[in-house]
């Protein structure tokens, strides 16, 4: 569709639904978006995407952007500048509230009540809106909770554990020397790996169990109403056991594991995260490929856990 305009970005059909509100099926994924925002690292498949997109839409791609979160059309000669502003808002947000505040929840703000862009109601399907909320909890690659999603679901355990006195445990764990995998196999192998251990923690885990990407090949487990710790170690070492089997192009990959729990000392989500980093220290530092529970003396994965 050509309306003649010299400015006309090279608009094709699905913009004329776009102007009139309306949800397209070349629409960019929510998901997409997020990634290419710096909510999560982007995978090499998704930056050839984007690097498609940008070279057949051109500037429209910037709308295309702002669409696929606000469901709100911006002509192609402003998106641009609206979306860089919105990155600086999110950044700003970011840097006040102490966390990382992700891409949808930043436009939403910028164009509500700093612009005043979205004051008027814009109509959202109900499978629009629950595809915004869900994708900005999920990891693109894994389908797992994602990093800012861990931190508010551990926030949500340790309101019980404060209210309640609940146990809430924390198994942190990291893929060990992963950089060689990527390195020598490239990303396509380290993608599928990091696929396939996010299903080894489903499959290995409780069905109360929170399993999350928290960053890179790094993956955490949020453990509500646990705090004993041999209960946890087990979980830890059937994943640890799980990692193992996976088939690779290379070595075989192995995890290192580092368990924390609530306790009066440890009350906010970053505490708890922080014993666990450290317990997933230890395990590195031990030999790599074990399970090492905070304040325990690491156990080697050849001694029966049970």
């Amino acid at each position: 569709m050509n309306s003649g305009d010299p400015r006309d970005y090279t608009r094709d059909e699905g913009d004329g639904d776009r102007l009139r509100g309306i949800l397209t099926p070349d629409a960019v994924p929510v998901d997409l978006v997020s990634a290419f925002a710096g909510d999560r690292v982007m995978t090499e498949t998704e930056g050839a995407r984007i690097q498609d997109l940008r070279d057949k839409r051109g500037q429209v791609f910037f709308s295309d952007l702002l669409y696929a979160i606000s469901h709100h059309y911006f002509a192609p000669e402003l998106a641009e500048g609206i979306w860089n502003e919105v990155l600086s808002h999110k950044n700003l947000l970011s840097e006040r509230l102490g966390r990382d505040v992700r891409i949808t929840v930043a436009t939403l703000d910028y164009l509500s009540n700093i612009t005043g862009d979205m004051k008027s109601f814009t109509l959202m399907s109900e499978a629009h809106v629950a595809e915004i909320v869900n994708l900005s909890m999920r990891d693109g690659m894994t389908g797992l909770f994602n990093h800012s999603a861990c931190y508010e679901l551990l926030e949500v355990e340790l309101r019980k554990h404060r209210r309640y006195g609940v146990g809430v445990g924390l198994i942190l764990l990291d893929i060990d020397d992963f950089k060689a995998v990527n390195d020598r196999y490239g990303h396509p192998e380290g993608d599928r790996i990091l696929i396939e251990l996010a299903a080894t923690l489903e499959d290995e885990t409780r069905d109360s169990d929170i399993c999350c990407r928290f960053g890179g090949e790094e993956f955490a487990v949020i453990l509500p109403f646990t705090n004993d710790p041999q209960e946890a170690f087990r979980i830890a070492e059937r994943i640890r056991a799980g990692a193992a089997k996976l088939p690779c192009s290379g070595p075989q990959i192995t995890i290192s594991a580092g368990v924390a729990f609530c306790d009066g000392a440890t009350r906010t989500p970053r505490a708890l995260v922080e014993r666990a980093d450290r317990a997933l220290y230890r395990a590195k530092k031990s030999g790599k490929n074990m399970v090492v529970v905070s304040d325990i003396l690491p156990r080697p994965p050849e001694l029966d856990p049970r």
